[in-house]
């Protein structure tokens, strides 16, 4: 699964001065033409950066606009040649409110990643009272049940089943406290892209992505009443049954099972052909093939949960 780079542009340029709290320079001049996480940008893109940065970011696209602290703006533009620095007090609640206002406005793009003509496809069939976003892509075969909810930027490829009650794209929960003590939820620009022959069970919820759209890959089966976090990657054939919870920005590889109840702490790796024992919690990341059973997961000997696929 490699990294996947996807792009937010705006409905048209606005200004920097509409920034709240930058210092007037001859950078004002400049406008944001859209937005992006550090480190992917290209030229006109506003991200944010509120702490140095590693080794693994070692080239910026001149012309990116980075919201940042008066302390980085020297180490960043030294290291950056061409950038332009907006130092604020808190670029991460800044970006986070600047964020909630263009996506409320409609200022965003539904993400590059999402193939137009947005529609649903002549024979893919739609339950009762099942709410979708003009703005969203269902192929052909597609078959979502009653009293679905189907968000903004959404992707169903073809064959996939979705079962009642089910909610996609629906934005997640997470929270950062401002310098200001204000407590802010982050904007989620990103979609949810679902690969062709998946089926999703009653009651799931799939959260859809902050700057990386939540990835379901080809023929996973996810049970009823699971939670797929945001910015989640499901490889092919991942088996997700009854109950499992997936914290955001987890990545399980393909033809992995996790049995009934599992519970996934964010940004873990769980390895190709893994195993995970019913009502596991699972608290660090788990190679390929491993078994793992209890609280907190630790390694047994092999398991066999869920069919053979």
């Amino acid at each position: 699964m490699p990294p996947t780079i996807e792009r937010f542009a705006l409905t048209g340029e606005l200004p920097i001065a509409m920034l709240a709290g930058v210092m007037p320079s001859a950078s004002m001049r400049k406008a944001i033409s859209g937005i992006a996480r550090f480190g992917h940008t290209q030229a006109g893109e506003l991200c944010f950066c509120d702490h140095d940065p590693g080794a693994e970011y070692s080239e910026i696209a001149p012309g990116s606009l980075v919201l940042c602290t008066d302390g980085l703006a020297v180490t960043l533009g030294n290291r950056f040649p061409g950038i332009t620095c907006l130092p604020v007090p808190d670029p991460r609640s800044l970006f986070i409110d600047l964020g909630h206002r263009l996506l409320a406005a409609g200022s965003v793009v539904v993400s590059d990643a999402i193939p137009r003509p947005f529609g649903i496809h002549p024979n893919a069939q739609i339950g009762a009272y099942t709410d979708i976003h003009p703005e969203t892509r269902i192929d052909e075969g597609v078959h979502i049940g009653a009293h679905c909810v189907i968000h903004r930027g959404t992707w169903i490829q073809a064959g996939t089943l979705i079962r009642d009650n089910t909610m996609i794209g629906v934005a997640g929960i997470n929270a950062y406290r401002g310098l200001d003590g204000k407590v802010r939820n982050f904007p989620h620009f990103a979609s949810v892209i679902i690969g062709p022959g998946v089926e999703i069970g009653a009651g799931t919820v799939v959260v859809r992505g902050i700057t990386t759209s939540t990835r379901i890959g080809v023929e996973c089966v996810i049970g009823n009443l699971c939670n797929i976090g945001h910015g989640v990657e499901l490889g092919e054939r991942v088996w997700l049954s009854v109950g499992t919870l997936v914290g955001g920005h987890t990545r399980i590889h393909d033809g992995a099972t996790l049995g009934m109840s599992v519970a996934v702490k964010d940004n873990i790796v769980i390895g190709a052909g893994a195993q995970i024992g019913m009502g596991s919690v699972v608290v660090k990341s788990v190679p390929e093939d491993a078994s793992m059973f209890g609280n907190p997961a630790r390694r047994v000997a092999p398991i066999h949960a869920g069919p053979v696929r």
